[in-house]
Parts: structure tokens; C-alpha cells; sequence
């Protein structure tokens, strides 16, 4: 079973709850952010003028090119298909960063090691959801299996 997270950009208001939510539950510093979300527009949609929000986060490659780039093996893809780094073998070389290519992986300059979203694994591995998920309060981040997700999205056509 491989898991997702996927952030409805139509339905999301730009309240930044899953930034906050996120920075707390991983205790990161100013700075790094493991979401990101900016806002994309005005453009116009449908035939109106519309702010959309764009959210930038890991999505879990398969096969993770930063994985394949880190020299020292820090890291690694769990069975359910979360990419994590090994915090205590980073070696700060920035390696998974310029491979990453959507461009979100983080550098923690507090620790001098690489970061990026994990899906909250230590709340997955409670059987909680991730505190993104949690926190959003328009209900647009959706998680869980993979196929299940495609095929909620696909019947809600976002």
C-alpha cells in the first residue's frame, strides 16, 4: 500500500494552517518549510477572474531521485511508500536537494542537514493522520492510499 497527499488547489483559501501545523509538529525552526503554500493568480478561470493557491511538497517519488543522489544512504523509502532522511546520517552535502525535481526539498540551516515532508511518520506510524490533514480547515488535503485518492479525485474532478 503506498499512501499520498494531495492538496485540492480549488477548494484551498491560503489560511497556511498546514505550514504552521506542519512546522510545529516537526519543531522547525524560521525558515524551512516542508509545505508551501503561495498563491497562483488572479487568472482567469472558467471565464472569471479567480485567486487560486498553489501548495509545493514532497510527493514521494517512486523511484526517489533524492534517495538515489544521497552519498551517505540517509535516505531511504518506508514500505508504505513514505520517503524519509535519517536526520543522524545526513551529512548536509545538499545533494537530495538539487536532485529533487520539483524543487522541495529544504535545507534546516539550524541542524546543517537536509529536510522535506515525511507525511508526519511518526503520526502514521500512531495511526494518525498527518497534522497538515488535520489542521486544514476548508477540508481540501486529502491522504491515504494512493489508488483510493486517485479514484476520490477523479470522481470529484479537481
Amino acid at each position: 500500500m503506498e499512501l499520498s497527499l494531495v492538496i485540492n488547489s480549488k477548494n484551498c483559501v491560503g489560511c497556511h494552517a498546514c505550514e504552521i501545523s506542519c512546522k510545529q509538529e516537526h519543531n522547525l525552526p524560521v525558515g524551512p518549510r516542508l509545505i508551501k503554500i503561495s498563491a497562483d493568480g488572479p487568472r482567469q478561470i472558467d471565464g472569471k477572474q479567480q485567486l487560486r493557491y498553489k501548495a509545493e511538497h514532497c510527493l514521494h517519488c517512486n523511484p526517489a531521485p533524492c534517495k538515489a543522489a544521497c552519498p551517505v544512504n540517509a535516505i531511504s523509502t518506508r514500505p508504505d511508500g513514505v520517503t524519509i532522511i535519517d536526520a543522524r546520517l545526513c551529512n548536509g552535502c545538499k545533494a537530495c536537494i538539487t536532485a529533487c525535481p520539483f524543487g522541495v526539498m529544504r535545507f534546516d540551516d539550524t541542524r546543517n542537514i537536509a529536510c522535506k515532508c515525511d507525511l508526519c511518520a511518526a503520526r502514521l506510524d500512531r495511526n494518525l493522520q498527518p497534522a497538515c490533514v488535520v489542521s486544514c480547515p476548508s477540508h481540501c488535503v486529502y491522504f491515504g492510499e494512493k489508488k483510493k485518492i486517485k479514484a476520490k479525485l477523479e470522481k470529484k474532478s479537481i
